[in-house]
């Protein structure tokens, strides 16, 4: 088996089939690649039409799970999966044709441990955004390079979809996801990590589709504070594992980023809990916050004055927001 290809889905009945389909929509023999597809506890017809859809195509394998959350959807299907490379996708989201025998075959060509690959961000009315839709081709080392020497360049991919993984290295780690919402924020920087061969393949083989009502989901409030759990995480990995300086600073540069943007969330979703969300910041030893190049100021800011920090933060999203 090449390829495995893991999707959960939840009450995805509007997007499920176009996501599936475009996974089928691929120049490799349907025998030799797998789509394991997890209803999470749908309550709307998701279930309905994966099944149906695994009854016309063997190459299908449809799951049904009780609501446990994305993560442990997608450790589920790791669990399973037979493939030498494992992808994900979202069920709001879908492949470009003909897109991953390629990515299959830089894989094995360069012997790679992971492959980061290009996207296309589609937001409302299908309209193609750009911006950090092409972080990827600005800040990717060029070659092959470690793990460790990709987290040096301080960019690092938001999305697991955005990348393909050789799953004798995941079996190897043992790699799982944590079971909160952005779990992806502290899942790739450990796989990269330790992963000795990493490649950026400039080619767009995925389409993201912003759905604005998961975007919502993330940022309610238990959102904000998974977060923080998320870089809690990441922050304790990097002590435990992480032994080389740069590698480490550059890790607590990207917590920094993360929380701080965190914040500056928090306030477009007109959520009070600010003073609670820096309190667990501080009990999970998240602070003084690293002066990173780019918000070097407000970290500074934080470490010794936080309540200005706050209203600073505040100010400056409003200040953004009715300049619109």
């Amino acid at each position: 088996m090449k390829i495995s290809i893991i999707i959960p889905a939840y009450n995805a009945e509007k997007q499920i089939r176009k996501c599936v389909l475009s996974a089928l929509q691929q120049d490799i023999p349907h025998n030799e690649y797998e789509i394991i597809v997890i209803n999470d506890g749908s309550t709307d017809q998701t279930a309905g039409i994966i099944q149906e859809l695994s009854r016309e195509y063997p190459t299908i394998k449809s799951i049904t799970t009780t609501n446990q959350g994305v993560s442990a959807a997608r450790n589920l299907g790791m669990d399973i999966a037979q493939g030498e490379i494992i992808l994900f996708a979202d069920a709001d989201d879908y492949f470009c044709t003909n897109s991953i025998a390629k990515i299959y075959e830089a894989i094995l060509k360069n012997d790679l441990d992971i492959l980061l690959f290009d996207y296309n961000h589609w937001g409302n009315q299908n309209k193609l955004l750009k911006g950090f839709d092409y972080d990827a081709r600005k800040f990717c080392p060029r070659g092959i390079v470690s793990g460790k020497s990709f987290i040096k360049t301080g960019y690092m991919p938001a999305a697991v979809w955005m990348l393909a993984y050789r799953r004798e290295y995941m079996l190897k780690m043992n790699f799982k996801f944590i079971n909160i919402r952005h779990e992806d924020e502290e899942f790739i920087p450990r796989v990269f990590y330790f992963a000795e061969k990493i490649m950026h393949l400039p080619l767009i083989c995925y389409n993201y589709v912003q759905n604005e009502s998961s975007f919502m989901q993330n940022y309610k409030e238990y959102g904000l504070f998974d977060k923080i759990k998320a870089m809690d995480n990441l922050n304790q990995f990097t002590q435990k594992y992480v032994k080389e300086e740069d590698v480490a600073f550059t890790l607590s540069e990207h917590i920094s980023l993360r929380l701080m943007e965190n914040l500056n969330n928090s306030f477009a979703i007109k959520s009070k809990a600010q003073g609670k969300m820096v309190k667990q910041m501080k009990k999970a030893g998240l602070t003084p916050l690293v002066h990173t190049k780019r918000e070097g100021r407000y970290a500074f800011l934080y470490k010794y004055f936080p309540v200005l920090f706050i209203a600073y933060y505040r100010h400056k999203y409003l200040k953004r927001h009715h300049s619109k």
